[in-house]
């Protein structure tokens, strides 16, 4: 599931005549390389020491090697050095004044390609999701669900952390907007929420509620989708 996310800062008027804005890619965090150790251990089934010293190895060989005047092709990515500011002449020396060596970062053809498929969501609003369709999964009826079945709900961007409490399906007062029913949420995609009521409430017409991150991070409010008129039967 695709994770990039930016959100938008304005830039000065001072600096331009017309409204522009800067993205911001918004970060998940670090991963260290023990913990990447610990996944790549995980996904291999292989003992994280072995992990450990590989990536240990191979950060320092790439360093070593990058000095040694090389730029080192890894599949996706390939680094090396380059030397920023000006030479004022062709017997210019380097000067730590005004020059300076930087690590530099390439994108290869698989990333570029991977990456051209990915688009990044403007999250300077708040996340967003939406629900196409609410069908009873026995009776395959929309916006008509029998309290004691299973609800199939579709739409976009719709992915449900059950960890998360805030995070879920329910049903509201359509009048006063409070809480009548939670749903139990068994498995869940960014298209799809398959879910149920472990109490069937009580018949009659409610606003469905969905809240969700689609897998975005905690720190994001979730989105909120809303359904009204949606009628429940009983059993």
């Amino acid at each position: 599931m695709d994770n990039i996310m930016f959100s938008l800062t304005k830039v000065s008027d001072a600096l331009t005549d017309k409204t522009l804005y800067f993205a911001h890619v918004q970060t998940n965090g670090t991963i260290s390389s023990d913990e990447l150790a610990e996944r790549l251990a995980e996904r291999t089934k292989q003992d994280v020491s072995l992990w450990k010293y590989f990536l240990d190895a191979l950060s320092e060989e790439i360093a070593s090697q990058m000095f040694a005047g090389y730029r080192i092709n890894l599949g996706q990515l390939s680094t090396g050095f380059a030397i920023r500011g000006a030479f004022i002449s062709e017997d210019d020396t380097f000067d730590p004044e005004r020059h300076q060596l930087v690590a530099t970062v390439r994108t290869l053809d698989p990333l570029r390609s991977a990456m051209s498929a990915v688009r990044p969501e403007n999250v300077t609003l708040g996340l967003s999701c939406t629900v196409a369709a609410v069908m009873d999964a026995v009776t395959k009826r929309l916006s008509e669900i029998t309290g004691t079945h299973r609800v199939l709900i579709q739409g976009q961007k719709l992915g449900i952390s059950p960890d998360n409490p805030d995070e879920g399906v329910w049903l509201a007062d359509p009048k006063t907007g409070e809480i009548v029913a939670t749903a139990t949420v068994e498995r869940s995609d960014s298209q799809t929420i398959d879910c149920g009521f472990t109490e069937p409430p009580e018949p009659g017409v409610y606003t469905l509620v969905v809240s969700c991150r689609n897998g975005m991070r905690e720190s994001l409010k979730p989105a909120t989708a809303k359904v009204k008129n949606v009628i429940v039967k009983a059993a």
